[in-house]
């Protein structure tokens, strides 16, 4: 039984956008292919999110994260390195931050009001990981212009990149799996 079944089918729909960017950045050598399966999976995205949000109302703000992630994204595109351009990666990487910290808390509260704790949980733990790669990965940004520190730093962004995979497979297994639960 669906107690809430456009945030079920949303989140649905993110979890397919999701897998279709991971296509789409695996087959960016494709002329078109990776691009249109890029594309694709940010619009399924947007109307997962947007979906969800008739459903439960704190989905819109993800989906506002979203939007400005893609106007950065975009700028950052046509802006070659230099304090701009890292400072837009920056922006970019808290935006995404905020679109998961959004879609986990609020599909975390949806959990625990229909009684599923487990699941809630991970969503929590979910946002921990990004929130704590994310910050790692500014700092390391940030750090990895002093000369004798770099080496240090890189290494830490490497083990924090890693982490980061986990996170977001743990983010992709929390979206198929609350759809479901939903």
């Amino acid at each position: 039984m669906d107690r809430y079944p456009n945030a079920a089918a949303g989140l649905r729909l993110m979890f397919v956008g999701q897998l279709l960017m991971i296509a789409g950045v695996a087959l960016i050598w494709v002329p078109l292919v990776g691009s249109l399966l890029t594309i694709g999976g940010i619009a399924a995205e947007g109307i997962g999110i947007y979906k969800a949000g008739i459903d439960d109302e704190n989905y819109r703000g993800a989906l506002v994260f979203v939007a400005l992630a893609l106007v950065v994204d975009l700028i950052a595109g046509f802006v070659s390195r230099g304090l701009f351009g890292s400072l837009l990666d920056v922006a970019g990487n808290v935006l995404n931050l905020l679109v998961v910290f959004t879609v986990c808390n609020t599909t975390s509260n949806l959990l625990h009001s229909i009684g599923n704790e487990a699941l809630s949980d991970r969503g929590g733990t979910v946002v921990k990981i990004y929130t704590g790669c994310t910050v790692i990965s500014i700092v390391c940004g940030v750090l990895s212009i002093v000369p004798i520190i770099n080496i240090a730093v890189a290494l830490v962004s490497i083990v924090s990149a890693i982490v980061l995979v986990i996170g977001y497979v743990m983010y992709l297994f929390f979206l198929n799996d609350s759809s479901r639960s939903l």
